[in-house]
Order: structure tokens, then sequence, then C-alpha cells
């Protein structure tokens, strides 16, 4: 296995919020990543000391313990390795953040812009949870924990994108990932409404030296990153999580599991060569790597399934098309 520069960790499905767009439906939410899954895990990566894992869920919190005792192996194996921690910050307490701190590691929490935007798809955001939030990214803050909130974007609030970018900024993070919600219904009318205000976005971004969505803007290290599901299954990138079940059962990488680990070689080098020749070796956005994944899961699922659940993928790969045109506007030169 080549070396391995991203490594996402969803450690559970479970949390308690409901966001419209997540990849983990609330109705079968009641898988967690076992200790020894992801210790095989950690002991199959080639010792890359440039690694950079990302714990997150569902709601990682609610497994402290585990998060603990996941940051101290990763830590022991490879200690250059940065961590960032995904979470609703509701579980976030100053004993957490000394943590947090003492082993720096970054956090992400998912806040979509003022209370109105941000309860209305984030499920369960009552006003007292809300201020929480704040309060908690502040105490980070002032702590010197590195705090880059997510602002995912609904269709339904593109108009407001400026408003909630601008409030967001206000809580005196450094840098905003800004991205749109896949999954959610789109259309052409709201697909261009976050073209044009992406674009405007992206011009005060590079004003005030902010980034904009920075993992739409580096290079795509294609074949270079995993995505480890909570049941152990371990896919070759984040944009497998969007793709039907049969799909994503098809083409894991790996199998995490007490009673061993399942290394699937030809699936991984099958797919590390096809991207190889399609992209010919140079240098591709994560917005292409997604147009040719979402093909070619488009094509392995009319050869799987010609029609159970068809038409609800196309919509999936028709929104892809539509908003990915976005990252095109990223600032190159942000920093």
């Amino acid at each position: 296995m080549p070396s391995i520069k991203y490594c996402w960790i969803f450690i559970t499905d479970r949390c308690q919020l409901d966001c419209d767009y997540c990849f983990f439906s609330s109705k079968t939410r009641r898988q967690d990543l076992s200790l020894a899954q992801a210790r095989q895990l950690l002991n199959i990566l080639p010792k890359d000391p440039k690694t950079e894992f990302v714990i997150s869920g569902g709601e990682p919190l609610l497994r402290w313990d585990f998060v603990k005792t996941l940051v101290r192996d990763i830590k022991k194996i490879r200690p250059k390795s940065s961590i960032l921690l995904q979470s609703n910050m509701l579980l976030l307490t100053e004993e957490k953040m000394r943590f947090l701190r003492c082993h720096n590691i970054s956090l992400e929490p998912g806040i979509d812009g003022n209370p109105e935007s941000t309860a209305r798809h984030r499920k369960g955001t009552s006003a007292q949870n809300y201020r929480l939030i704040c309060t908690n990214i502040k105490k980070a803050l002032r702590l010197g924990i590195e705090v880059f909130p997510t602002m995912t974007v609904h269709p339904q609030e593109t108009r407001y994108m400026a408003k909630n970018f601008g409030f967001l900024s206000s809580l005196g993070v450094s840098r905003i990932d800004v991205h749109p919600a896949f999954l959610a219904p789109w259309d052409a009318a709201s697909a261009k409404d976050f073209i044009d205000n992406y674009r405007h976005l992206a011009a005060l971004s590079c004003a005030r030296k902010r980034v904009l969505c920075p993992c739409y803007s580096r290079p795509m290290s294609y074949g270079h990153d995993l995505v480890v599901l909570p049941h152990g299954d371990v896919l070759a990138n984040w944009t497998f999580m969007a793709f039907p079940k049969a799909i994503r059962d098809r083409f894991f990488i790996l199998k995490l599991g007490t009673d061993g680990t399942a290394y699937n070689e030809a699936v991984y080098q099958g797919l590390l060569a096809h991207y190889r020749a399609l992209f010919k070796n140079r240098t591709v956005s994560y917005r292409e790597f997604s147009n040719y994944s979402a093909a070619l899961a488009m094509r392995l699922w009319k050869r799987t399934r010609p029609k159970a659940g068809l038409r609800r993928y196309r919509d999936i790969c028709r929104a892809v098309k539509n908003i990915d045109q976005t990252f095109l506007m990223t600032p190159r030169h942000a920093k």
C-alpha cells in the first residue's frame, strides 16, 4: 500500500443531532468502530509521519475515552502526524479542550452560520445548544486551539451565505470551510445561487486572508486517501460514502475485524491504476476527482443494479456535477 496522506476515521455513526445532509441515516445509527479495529488500521498503514488524521462521526465526543486512546495510539506511532477532530461541540468541556491543546489537535465544529440557518438543517440545535457551540468555539480559541468551522450550505440557505459567513467570521476563527450539502435536493437555480455567492465569498476571503474550502483548493492525492467507516470498512476516498451500499460493498479497500483484516489489494490497485491512467499522473483537484469518481460509480451501478434506486443516484450525481463547478472559484493563492 502506498503512503497515505489523509485518513478519515469515523469512530461512530451515533449523534445527538439529526442533520439533513448527514451521510449516516438517523434510522440506522448503531455502529461503533472498535479499538481493535482502529489499532489494526494503525498497524497496517505505512509508517508515514506526514499522514493527516481526521477523527469524525457521528459525534466522536460521545466516545471520549475512545478518542483519547486513539489520539495517544496515533501519537505513539506517528508523533509528527497532525490530527483534526470534527465535532458538534455540544459535549466539549474545558478538560477536553486542555487534552486537545496538549496533543496539538485542531477542532472542526459543524455550524452553518446564524442560529436560524443552523437550526433549520441541524435538527436538535436549540437556542441553548447554539449558544453553547459559540461559547465553546471562543473558549477553544482562547486556549490556543486551532478552530476551523465547517459551514455546510443547504439549497434553501444560498441567499444567506454571505450573512452566515460574516457571522462565523465574527467568532474570531482564522479559516471557514464552506461547502454544499451534496445529498440535498439541488436544482439548477439553487446551484447557480450557490456558485454566485461562493464567488463573492472567495473574493472577500482573499481580501481578509481567510481560506474557503481548503480541501478543494489543494491538489487531490488520489490513491493516497483512506476513509474508515464505523463498521470497519475502509474506502479509497470520501466520495464513495455518498454512493449506494451496493457500490461501497464491492469497492472496499480493507475490512477491519477482530478475526483479522482482509486487504482487497486487487480492488485497490485496480482503482489506483484506473485513476493514474485517467489523469496521466498529473495533479488534479478534488472537484475533478469527484467528477470521475461519480461517473465511475454510475457505470458500476448500472451494471450491478440497473433499476433499483437508479433515479435517486442519478439525482446525487446531477447535484455533484452542478455544484462542483464552484470549487474552480476557490482562490488558489490563499494561504
